[in-house]
């Protein structure tokens, strides 16, 4: 990670402006023209003039949003950075653990006959780290930013999935902005070329012979906007931004029209589904669209189903697919295709603890050791309520059981709370359980604790306890699987 420096060339320079300024915002303006800057075009304005020294002041990224802005840094020809994350040099699984969590991942997806294809997006810093200023490009170890991008290829490929090598992008990136220059997205060009790489990666892939072939075309769509997420944050801390950026969008739609019977016979369903972040979400807003699903489909020659979610972490937008009517475990896709920004780690063992059951799915026949339907009353905040018991009559042992827990709620907005498990040699395993709003509800997952000091206790009971309030009772289902 990239040290904070004291102070950045940008603001030794501001400091030291002797022309007029605005207080509120630091801006090297007279005061009787704001108006006439603040409406200009970005094109009036160099790197530095909007900036303010607040920007460097850790304060400003402590709350809400701007957390994911630390710290905004002004580049050449109004481009802005995060310090924290488009300058960042390490990246992959910290530890042989998290491999093995995500090794275990692509395992249980193969045996469904799903290949996990990782998507890697480079960072803003290695894509366009010819506009940083001078002493950012000297703080920036690029070298050592590219060998963490080689390094978390390798280990996801070491974990058996497949991996399109992203590396020719950063070495010669396309002529066209991969990003938006204020924003954290890719632009659309920034998406196509991605695809075409992630198309280069399996045209000769067995897997390319799985997806059923269709031909796309792409064609030009609206031209957007894009104010852009570090230039509402450059407005927040020093009051004003460098205006909006425009660029064309593209459609993409099948090559050939569906014939009549076809229109009236159920589509074949796509073997590829795209989960990720809003880099490939489809949103009805045009402003938010960057076809990246689109342009998959032209570089594979195949349907896409876009699952991708905003705002949805790392893994939200597999968990929900994984949860959807869209995915059947006797009948899973062929791919899982999944956008992911280098940043991400990957190393949080809860989110494997749900996703590798949700795999297998709800379990049912000789998969069922307990399946219990109670009816939870309106919860207070740390008030516990006991929904599965292995005691007196009911008693088995379980010692050993390589097994998971199936919840299902009545009440879709219950989605922050503890699931503890006790055990008959006096330990317990707690685990809170918090769903990002993008992701529904209801429905969850969680495989039961490994940890040795389990590993020859038997399961006595499994209580849950909100850290939410829940107004009114509700129905829950609770099934314990092997």
């Amino acid at each position: 990670m990239i040290a904070i420096r004291t102070m950045a060339p940008w603001l030794v320079a501001l400091a030291l402006a002797t022309t007029p300024t605005v207080a509120s915002t630091g801006a090297t303006m007279s005061s009787d023209n704001t108006d006439s800057l603040l409406m200009s075009p970005a094109d009036a304005c160099d790197q530095g003039c909007l900036a303010c020294p607040g920007l460097a002041d850790p304060e400003h990224y402590a709350e809400g949003s701007m957390k994911a802005l630390r710290m905004i840094t002004p580049g050449q020809e109004r481009w802005l950075f995060r310090s924290e994350t488009d300058l960042a040099t390490d990246f992959g699984f910290p530890d042989a653990q998290a491999e093995a969590w995500f090794r275990q991942l692509v395992s249980t997806l193969a045996r469904q006959d799903t290949a996990l294809v990782m998507i890697l997006q480079p960072t803003r810093g290695l894509m366009h780290q010819d506009r940083l200023l001078a002493d950012d490009r000297a703080g920036f170890d690029a070298e050592r930013a590219r060998q963490g991008m080689a390094r978390f290829q390798t280990q996801l490929r070491r974990a058996g999935a497949i991996v399109p090598d992203m590396l020719p992008l950063v070495d010669q990136p396309p002529e066209a902005d991969y990003f938006f220059r204020r924003d954290h997205h890719w632009t659309p060009a920034g998406a196509r070329a991605t695809a075409e790489r992630v198309g280069v990666a399996l045209a000769d892939h067995p897997l390319r012979q799985r997806l059923p072939p269709q031909a796309f075309v792409t064609e030009p769509g609206a031209v957007i906007r894009k104010r852009g997420s570090l230039n509402s944050g450059l407005g927040q801390i020093c009051g004003n931004h460098y205006g909006h950026q425009y660029l064309r969008t593209y459609q993409t739609r099948p090559a050939q029209q569906q014939n009549q019977a076809a229109l009236f016979g159920d589509p074949p369903r796509p073997e590829a589904v795209l989960v990720g972040t809003s880099n490939s979400a489809a949103r009805d807003d045009d402003q938010k669209n960057y076809n990246f699903d689109g342009f998959l489909k032209q570089a594979l020659a195949t349907d896409v189903l876009n699952h991708a979610l905003p705002g949805a972490g790392a893994a939200g937008a597999l968990q929900q697919f994984l949860h959807s009517a869209d995915y059947d475990p006797a009948q899973p896709p062929a791919a899982i295709l999944w956008e992911l920004p280098l940043n991400y780690r990957l190393d949080d063992p809860l989110m494997y603890r749900q996703l590798l059951p949700a795999v297998s799915g709800r379990c049912r026949g000789d998969r069922q050791i307990r399946r219990q339907t109670l009816a939870l009353p309106a919860l207070q905040v740390h008030q516990r309520y006991e929904v599965l018991s292995n005691t007196g009559d009911q008693y088995r042992d379980l010692r050993g059981l390589d097994g998971y827990l199936d919840l299902r709620f009545s009440d879709p907005d219950l989605k922050a709370f503890y699931i503890i498990t006790y055990y008959d040699n006096g330990e317990r395993d707690k685990v809170w359980i918090r769903r990002p709003a993008a992701v529904a509800g209801g429905q969850y997952y969680l495989a039961l604790s490994r940890s040795p000091r389990l590993a020859e206790a038997n399961l006595l009971s499994v209580f849950i306890e909100p850290t939410q309030t829940t107004a009114t009772a509700s129905e829950m289902e609770i099934r314990l699987c092997r």
